[in-house]
């Protein structure tokens, strides 16, 4: 199975591509399978946030070392440093505008690409508290296209490690939650509305340093 990534529309399949490994990767499964749909990911906002860390490599970066501070998980550090080692701040950075409720893009586009595909779809469920939820249903279709996709484009596994790494950060947290993580970020925190969020790529190499600098030799 042949998949085409055109040049002139590679934003948007960029994007797409991107969200569909967050759904897929993220999901849990569907109670009640049907149509080919058996898997959901739960949450707009959830999915958001995770998109931001695919987006800003050095804010994974500085999740990661909160993670090894805790931890000692030598392989989660290792991870950290990898991402600079690759100059991903920089060549994978992504930006994003803060609006009221932080960093935000709107989804409908690569939605929209997901539905017509038959890869994704989107529902909004009326929860028992009156308020509404966004869902994403998936299949083994999606499953299939990322598989065949990293097998016929290798550099596209970035994508796959990438999103391994925020649900590693994320774990079963809320999209509330996740947000108050990004807020717990002072550089992201002080962003004005409607700024680009800015890089904090110098400040967590420089945390990075210092954790080298006390790692016993």
């Amino acid at each position: 199975m042949k998949h085409s990534i055109s040049t002139s529309n590679g934003y948007v399949y960029r994007d797409a591509l991107r969200l569909l490994f967050i759904l897929v990767r993220g999901s849990e499964p569907l109670k009640q399978p049907a149509d080919g749909w058996d898997r959901v990911f739960l949450g707009e906002k959830r999915a958001l946030a995770i998109d931001f860390w695919l987006r800003y490599p050095d804010y994974l970066a500085d999740q990661l070392l909160n993670i090894y501070s805790h931890t000692l998980d030598i392989s989660v550090l290792e991870a950290a440093k990898h991402i600079f080692d690759d100059d991903e701040p920089d060549i994978r950075l992504v930006r994003m505008i803060r609006w009221r409720r932080g960093a935000f893009d709107n989804l409908q586009t690569s939605l929209a690409m997901l539905g017509y595909r038959g890869l994704a779809r989107s529902m909004k469920r009326k929860l028992p508290t009156g308020h509404y939820q966004y869902e994403y249903l998936t299949g083994t279709l999606a499953r299939t296209f990322l598989d065949e996709t990293i097998a016929e484009y290798p550099e596209l596994a970035w994508y796959e490690k990438q999103t391994q790494l925020a649900f590693l950060v994320a774990k079963n947290k809320s999209g509330s939650a996740l947000k108050d993580m990004h807020y717990s970020e002072g550089e992201y925190a002080a962003t004005p509305y409607g700024a680009t969020i800015p890089s904090i790529k110098d400040r967590v190499l420089k945390r990075i340093s210092n954790i080298s600098i006390q790692e016993p030799a």
